[in-house]
């Protein structure tokens, strides 16, 4: 079989490392780099593509998408969050797709919003003049209590803490299984069918909590009208035209309450930190809030007026977006550029290579939000930080939104400096979640600049 370049022998155990400059991430990206927009490895039995290309993004993501399925990432997630939207495949992702939905309309979003805007500025109402924040646990609480109210309808901002437990003994255990999940792969597939109600062998723990903080939500809300999340989930009906059972309702619940919340912090704290760490970036950005919102919160009125701050999140989201990569496995046989992939092989493709590859974006590793101001947009699947095709981000719209009125109404009121003396790298894991806390210095801003932004 032909294949395409790639790394052979010992050069691939690299994909196995821990260390910032030798991990999953640091593998693909340099295999990509090397091998050119397709490339090859194998890890014992596991046939493994690594696509750094545009327009074959869009061949796996949409034009062929139905010859893949979800690879390793979901097996693991699935382990978490049980059989939920972001696990399933189709036909039956795809039913569940379109009864949760309308949650994400626009009038619905419009309704969001208003959520996004006062949980923000009452959130920036807490933080004291010359404060140090861990950014990432701040954001994590942010989103957590906007998720709660626009999805749930409840107030969360007691569990924020909990569930931020929660999420980071999750991450500690992905750090260690993620990478062997190539191999650990048919061992957790194997568990699963013998005993397919059975608690999880990693997150057995973390899923009980998870379910005790959500219990109390649901009794309160059975039998709701609105439209969203939670009612939505409530009042579904499942493939046999029946209610959906009490483990289909919890387990979509913990898919959103840690969907909804977890992936936008993750990008609010790299974007905060790019803004510390470039100070005639931020200044554009403060001096644009003031023209606009001067002491007035954001709210979705004000987001077209407000480019700069847009482009700021943007930019951020294309250096550091929350997903590592979508993994997708051949369930028959594909032609891709040339080559032939087998069944069963596994393909990556990776926002934060390709939104890194000098081929798209100029100076790919500047933090540059002018670029989306200026310049012509790139390529389609140049920058695909939600993914793309049927099982795009469903909460794309949502996600968006709540960066920008988050950023702003944080901005408005506080200037962001560093803390951390060293640059902070990228950990090992599912999202691209920062090595270390990230401390940030808040000070609090005047607003006496009135003049339009230099871009």
């Amino acid at each position: 079989m032909k294949v395409p370049p790639g790394p052979r022998g010992l050069e691939v155990l690299r994909f196995f490392g821990r260390s910032s400059d030798r991990n999953p991430l640091t593998f693909l990206r340099d295999t990509a780099r090397r091998y050119g927009p397709i490339s090859y490895f194998r890890i014992l039995h596991k046939h493994v593509y690594v696509i750094d290309d545009a327009d074959l993004v869009k061949e796996v993501l949409v034009t062929q998408q139905h010859g893949f399925e979800r690879d390793t990432g979901a097996t693991l997630l699935r382990e978490l969050l049980g059989d939920a939207l972001i696990t399933r495949e189709e036909p039956l992702h795809r039913e569940r797709r379109r009864v949760l939905q309308p949650a994400f309309h626009r009038e619905q979003i419009a309704h969001y919003a208003e959520i996004m805007s006062a949980e923000s500025a009452r959130f920036a109402d807490e933080w004291t003049n010359d404060e140090t924040i861990n950014v990432r646990e701040e954001m994590r609480r942010l989103t957590l209590a906007i998720a709660g109210n626009a999805l749930f309808g409840t107030d969360c901002r007691e569990s924020a803490d909990e569930v931020s437990a929660v999420l980071q003994r999750v991450t500690a255990k992905t750090r260690w299984v993620a990478p062997l999940m190539i191999l650990l792969e048919p061992f957790f597939l194997a568990y699963r069918r013998r005993f397919p109600k059975a608690p999880s062998i990693i997150f057995g723990q973390e899923r009980a909590q998870l379910e005790a903080i959500i219990s109390p939500i649901l009794e309160q809300r059975r039998g709701g009208g609105t439209k969203d999340i939670l009612s939505l989930i409530l009042n579904a009906r499942n493939e046999e035209d029946a209610p959906l059972t009490d483990d289909e309702v919890r387990n979509e619940i913990v898919t959103f309450m840690l969907a909804g919340h977890e992936t936008t912090a993750t990008a609010l704290t790299w974007t905060l930190y790019l803004l510390a760490q470039n100070p005639s970036v931020a200044e554009c950005f403060y001096q644009e809030l003031d023209m606009v919102l001067g002491a007035e919160p954001a709210r979705l009125e004000d987001v077209p007026r407000l480019p700069y701050a847009s482009a700021v999140f943007q930019e951020g989201m294309r250096l550091y977006p929350p997903a590592l990569a979508f993994a997708r496995k051949a369930i028959q046989a594909v032609e891709l550029a040339g080559y032939v992939i087998p069944r069963g092989a596994s393909v990556f493709v990776s926002p934060y290579i390709t939104q890194r590859n000098p081929r798209y974006f100029i100076d790919p590793e500047q933090f540059r939000p002018e670029r989306w101001l200026h310049s012509e947009a790139p390529a389609k699947f140049a920058y695909f930080p939600f993914g793309g095709g049927a099982k795009m981000c469903i909460g794309e719209s949502f996600a968006r939104l709540e960066g920008v009125l988050a950023l702003t109404n944080l901005g408005r009121k506080w200037r962001i400096s560093c803390s951390n003396g060293d640059s902070i790298a990228i950990g090992v894991g599912m999202l691209l979640r920062p090595d270390r806390a990230i401390l940030l210095q808040v000070s609090e801003r005047t607003h006496a600049g009135q003049e339009a932004p230099s871009l």
